[in-house]
């Protein structure tokens, strides 16, 4: 059970359940919202929103189905659309290695 570094992209059904999700999470702590989307089999690490209809979260997960499962578990898959997608490729300044880059395409 390895779990992969995927992109989510993320949208509400429409602007009425973003404001009650929004008004309803407004109390939480950033503690608080990545212990809601944690589950043994999927993890968001990072989380990006701005004003626009799409906002994006770093899942560290073992499969697509295990973010669609955690979505469910803290009450939110139903209220968004989700778009995940593997990333092959992770880079991070809060991680350097000196390593030679990975390219997904190779050896396919």
């Amino acid at each position: 059970m390895t779990k992969r570094h995927f992109m989510a992209t993320h949208t509400w059904l429409n602007d009425e359940t973003r404001d009650a999700v929004l008004e309803a999470s407004s109390s939480m702590t950033d503690v608080e919202f990545f212990a809601n989307l944690k589950t043994d089999k999927a993890e968001t690490l990072a989380h990006w929103m701005g004003k626009e209809d799409f906002f994006f979260c770093h899942w560290y997960a073992i499969d697509e189905n295990a973010i669609f499962e955690a979505l469910e578990t803290a009450g939110l898959n139903e209220l968004m659309v989700t778009m995940p997608s593997e990333m092959h490729r992770y880079v991070t300044t809060e991680r350097l290695t000196g390593e030679k880059l990975l390219n997904p395409f190779a050896g396919d």
